[in-house]
């Protein structure tokens, strides 16, 4: 999730502003929905119910869980008849069930831009786009926050739900994010049939697509879910976690961050948060080592994305020397025309190492900072094209980052998009080779990466 950075300049994706400028009064009126929708939760104000009016969810979908089905097959068919299924590595739909109430099974409005509460994957969106598979990541809000965000620090003092989130065990909190997702799943396959499961080994996946289902699997960014607690990696294994992005949005036990909130300090009306004195970009600590190596041992795959260059590195050198030779990704990137401008960009020597080890990388679905592309589809072939270019046509993945607050475009707003990249690939690319992009090279990282060996 990097909506901090993407919300104010879109910089660290690498993409061009896809929607509104950010000022004070559009900040201020996603901040007011967003603590609304928070004391909502609790159902102690009608806030929830104005959120839900204007997230936009309707019935007007087919409860027909065969027509579902077709529908889903038919929307994976490239021209040829060959299916296509998308194996999204990252994207966030639970975060939203866990704080706003929104309900996966039902059909939103997702619109290009940053809407704090709405949306965009859901049973329709992933049928009409023709989703195989997508990891559903789990992410409780660092302690920091509460210290840092001035509103979040008032919130969490004066109501019992974000003081929850605030003061909960951090373990316990991950663990109630995976309670909401496979919620979103019963709930889903009780009002719209048996369309959805949950993964909970790497042997499910193929089980479930080849069904005519959507597989959805659990994933978690940011070692702050273990307090430095090296034990619940097992814990969270048992639960079905195929994935841990280790660094995130603040310096953890396992080291430091990118500092995603720089562009917001330099906004006069973000005065009381956001401060410097929480970032730290130092490289892997010896916990955060121990952390790899046990991520690696257990079978949980290792997510490099929001790590400083360093931090990166030395991550890759311990699985390129680790006995088990598991893969790593980096699962949700943005590349620019200049990678030095995209700042959690993959360079052309990390994407070798990443498919040197047989890992994958995930692109995002913004507007990749490409001057010559006329639209984000466009734009998104040339990402392609850099990672091909580098690591080779093993190497690329999807990772949308959907629901994880970076602007989406016109063109890339859902998953109901998916079908605009699929018709794009193999406009460019073979069949081989965009079945490997959209689904392959990511179910190979899984194989070599996810369970005990």
């Amino acid at each position: 999730m990097k909506e901090a950075e993407d919300l104010a300049t879109s910089q660290e994706t690498g993409g061009e502003q896809v929607s509104k400028p950010v000022t004070r009064r559009r900040f201020m009126g996603c901040a007011a929905v967003a603590a609304t929708a928070v004391v909502g939760y609790a159902g102690i104000s009608t806030g929830t119910q104005a959120v839900l009016k204007r997230s936009g969810e309707t019935t007007q979908a087919t409860r027909n869980q065969q027509a579902l089905k077709q529908l889903l097959l038919r929307s994976q068919q490239g021209p040829s008849g060959r299916r296509f299924p998308v194996l999204d590595i990252h994207c966030h739909p639970s975060l939203k069930a866990y704080m706003f109430r929104q309900r996966f099974w039902k059909t939103h409005e997702a619109k290009p831009g940053m809407s704090p509460t709405s949306l965009a994957v859901d049973i329709d969106s992933l049928v009409n786009g023709g989703a195989g598979a997508f990891l559903c990541c789990a992410y409780a809000l660092e302690r920091q926050f509460f210290s840092d965000v001035l509103p979040l620090r008032a919130l969490s003092k004066l109501h019992p739900r974000p003081h929850h989130m605030a003061t909960a065990p951090l373990n316990v909190l991950a663990m109630e994010h995976l309670d909401k997702a496979e919620e979103m799943v019963a709930e889903a396959n009780r009002e719209r049939g048996d369309i959805i499961e949950v993964a909970k080994s790497y042997s499910d996946i193929g089980r479930i697509v080849d069904a005519g289902k959507i597989c959805m699997l659990h994933s978690m960014e940011g070692a702050h879910h273990l307090a430095g607690n090296l034990e619940l990696v097992d814990d969270f294994f048992e639960r079905g976690v195929c994935m841990m992005t280790v660094p995130h949005l603040y310096p953890n036990e396992a080291g430091g961050c990118l500092d995603f909130f720089s562009p917001l300090r330099k906004l006069s009306w973000t005065k009381g948060s956001f401060s410097k004195k929480y970032q730290d970009n130092s490289g892997l600590s010896p916990w955060g080592h121990e952390l790899v190596e046990k991520l690696l041992d257990v079978g949980i795959v290792v997510d490099i994305i929001h790590g400083p260059p360093d931090y990166r590195r030395q991550i890759i050198d311990i699985a390129k020397n680790d006995p088990k030779k598991r893969p790593v990704t980096m699962s949700h990137v943005s590349i620019a025309e200049n990678p030095a401008e995209a700042l959690a960009g993959p360079s052309p020597q990390e994407v070798r190492a990443i498919a040197d080890m047989g890992g994958a990388i995930g692109l995002m679905m913004v507007r990749h900072r490409y001057k010559t592309a006329q639209a984000p589809v466009e734009a998104m072939l040339h990402a392609v094209d850099y990672l091909v270019q580098h690591g080779g046509e093993d190497v690329v993945a999807v990772g949308s980052d959907f629901d994880g607050y970076a602007p989406t475009p016109e063109g890339l707003a859902s998953p109901r998009d998916f079908g605009a990249v699929r018709g794009a690939l193999l406009g460019k690319y073979t069949e081989e080779q965009t079945a490997k992009f959209l689904f392959g090279n990511s179910e190979r990282l899984l194989r070599m990466g996810w369970g005990r060996l």
